[in-house]
C-alpha cells in the first residue's frame, strides 16, 4: 500500500457518518496550491481516525499522511470499474500554528476491519 503526504489547507471537515453498525466514516477536503489551479483533494478517516479530526477547523494549514488504496468493481452489466481512494492516516499542523505538545495525532495503519462492508446493499454505486 503507497503512502503519501498532502500538504495544504483545510477546506471543509465532514460530519462522521455511520455507514454500518461496524463502520464510520468521515471526510477530510484539502486544498493544495497547484499551479493555477488549486487541487481540492478528499480524504477519507475511517473508525477510529475520524476523531483524528476533531481538533482541526476550516482554514488551518495542515499535512496528511494517507494511503493510497485501489478497488476493482464489477458493474451489473459486467464491466470491470477501478477506483482510488486516500485513506486518512495521520494529521498534523503546520507552521506556528501547531500546539507546542502532540503536534500530530497518529494511528495504526488501515486493516481490513476499517474497509467498508461488501455486499448486501441494494445500490450499485461501489461507495
Amino acid at each position: 500500500m503507497a503512502q503519501v503526504t498532502i500538504t495544504g489547507t483545510i477546506k471543509l471537515i465532514g460530519k462522521t457518518q455511520d455507514v454500518s453498525a461496524s463502520f464510520k466514516k468521515r471526510e477530510l477536503i484539502i486544498t493544495e496550491p497547484s499551479g493555477q489551479r488549486p487541487q481540492h483533494i478528499p480524504v477519507e478517516f475511517t473508525q477510529d481516525r475520524t476523531s483524528l479530526l476533531d481538533s482541526f477547523k476550516p482554514g488551518e494549514e495542515v499535512s496528511v499522511t494517507c494511503y493510497v488504496n485501489g478497488r476493482e468493481w464489477a458493474a451489473k452489466d459486467g464491466t470491470m470499474k477501478y477506483f482510488l481512494s486516500l485513506s486518512g492516516n495521520r494529521i498534523e499542523r503546520q507552521g506556528a500554528a501547531a500546539p507546542a505538545a502532540g503536534g500530530y495525532q497518529a494511528a495504526p495503519p488501515p486493516t481490513a476491519a476499517d474497509m467498508p462492508p461488501v455486499g448486501g446493499d441494494e445500490d450499485d454505486l461501489p461507495f
